[in-house]
């Protein structure tokens, strides 16, 4: 066997297996997705009726529910990203010093990412419901006496504050690699020039922790995108559909209506929305980083 022949083996031997799993795993699903979605089908009988386009153009004209859910799921993510990366990077900057409390910092920081946040919304659950009531009895305060879940102001901001407080582990973890990496020469000489704390951050700490940013944006974005367990454990898109994600309703379509062409049509539709988004976001903060 050829040099060149045996590379290629070792290449396909190592390479195909994961192309297989993408295939069948992503892929195939994919393409079986675009098909359906020309069908007007309930996902279990045999009876298929092929209805063209008919789905998509029921989406835009017909599909307020769809549209509800995006709107609340863009609001969402504007909301959570921005909060997450914010408190994650502030977070960050006090723990990225090793100490013995950086180190427990940190850990008190993630356990909670590494919790289900089925069991989490269940936990909030129950801290919204029987123990506000319990301290509302206690201390009489107003505050405790609020419908939190049944408001829905209220329940957009409670669904937030669940989500940055179960994720900010995660983000702060990648905020701290990247501030480690930035050489300490760089800070080290823009303080001898007369530096600040606060300009040292803006003009060499930041602008070399854009990879790490661009991570951090880019997976807050995809799980603003795919928030389905909150709603779907605490608020159950109420009230009155007001916590309503493109994710949940796409499932309801599927598996309470019945519509299983419908949600496959609704799921492509909101796939482009996640690319085009994404991809911008991509594009600028790649702009942004610099080499050292």
């Amino acid at each position: 066997m050829s040099k060149r022949l045996k590379e290629i083996s070792i290449f396909a031997l190592f390479v195909f297996p994961a192309l297989i799993f993408v295939l069948f795993a992503t892929d195939i699903p994919f393409l079986m997705n675009l098909y359906y979605s020309f069908f007007k089908w309930n996902g279990i009988g045999k009876s298929m009726t092929f209805v063209g386009l008919d789905n998509f153009i029921h989406i835009f004209t017909k599909g307020g529910l769809f549209w509800k859910g995006a709107l609340f799921t863009l609001r969402f993510a504007v909301f959570y990203v921005i909060i997450v990366n914010v408190i994650s990077l502030t977070i960050a900057l006090f723990l990225s010093k090793k100490s013995k409390i950086s180190s427990v910092g940190r850990a008190f920081y993630y356990i909670p990412y590494i919790i289900s946040l089925t069991a989490i919304s269940l936990i909030w659950k129950f801290i919204f419901g029987p123990g506000f009531e319990a301290l509302y009895s206690i201390t009489g305060w107003e505050f405790f006496n609020w419908s939190w879940v049944g408001t829905p102001k209220l329940a957009f901001y409670v669904v937030v504050m669940m989500t940055v407080w179960q994720n900010i582990g995660f983000y702060m973890v990648n905020y701290i690699a990247g501030i480690i990496s930035v050489p300490t020469e760089l800070s080290e000489a823009a303080r001898i020039d007369g530096a600040n704390r606060v300009q040292n951050f803006f003009k060499i700490t930041l602008p070399l922790i854009m990879p790490s940013i661009s991570i951090c944006l880019l997976t807050s974005l995809t799980f603003s995108f795919k928030l389905f367990d909150v709603v779907m454990v605490f608020t159950k898109g109420g009230p009155a559909n007001s916590t309503v994600t493109v994710a949940y309703d796409i499932y309801k379509e599927a598996f309470a209506s019945n519509n299983y062409g419908l949600a496959t049509a609704k799921s492509l539709v909101f796939v482009a929305f996640v690319l085009l988004i994404t991809s911008a976001q991509l594009i600028i903060t790649k702009r942004r980083e610099v080499e050292v």
